[in-house]
């Protein structure tokens, strides 16, 4: 940390910080999941103490939904509805890169969104509002894998997601 001395040059003093990562172990049949809460910019901390402790070979892939959806989630809540939707895709005609983002409280289609006919893109982000027994909870998909769940259904939807994981590896 640099701070000014009363004479106004630089000092230089080391701090000491804490940080700390609260993460899960869920194993799913024979495969085990790393789920991350809340992780800052970089977990490179947490996965090479876990490299050290189980040993060389040690492999971590996120699990992205590029190929679908966790159906367990959906099939279980009373409603769901899309409400953000965030898709790149490019206009090779015309040498462009479209970048757009659709909000709705309403919730919406995609089907019928006609501004996407004809035009390859990729989902970077999706969010759904679902609701279960009244409460309500959003879930986040995002295409490096990231999921985001909150609301007053949080912990019942983090199980949900994990009893799917498994078709998606």
């Amino acid at each position: 940390m640099t701070k000014l001395d009363s004479e106004g040059l630089p000092t230089y003093e080391q701090i000491d910080s804490v940080s700390f990562t609260d993460f899960a172990l869920v194993e799913i049949d024979d495969l085990t999941f790393l789920r991350v809460e809340n992780p800052g910019r970089s977990v490179r901390d947490l996965l090479n103490a876990l490299e050290t402790l189980v040993g060389m070979g040690f492999t971590v892939k996120p699990v992205t939904f590029d190929k679908g959806q966790p159906t367990t989630v959906f099939s279980s809540v009373d409603t769901s509805k899309l409400v953000g939707l965030k898709v790149v895709g490019a206009v090779l005609a015309d040498d462009l890169v479209a970048r757009m983002e659709f909000v709705s409280k309403e919730g919406m289609a995609v089907e019928s969104m006609t501004v996407l006919d004809g035009l390859k893109y990729r989902v970077e982000h999706a969010v759904f509002e679902l609701v279960l027994g009244g409460l309500k909870g959003q879930i986040a998909f995002a295409a490096n894998g990231t999921v985001k769940i909150s609301g007053q259904v949080a912990p019942k939807l983090v199980s949900l997601v994990e009893k799917d994981l498994h078709f998606f590896v």
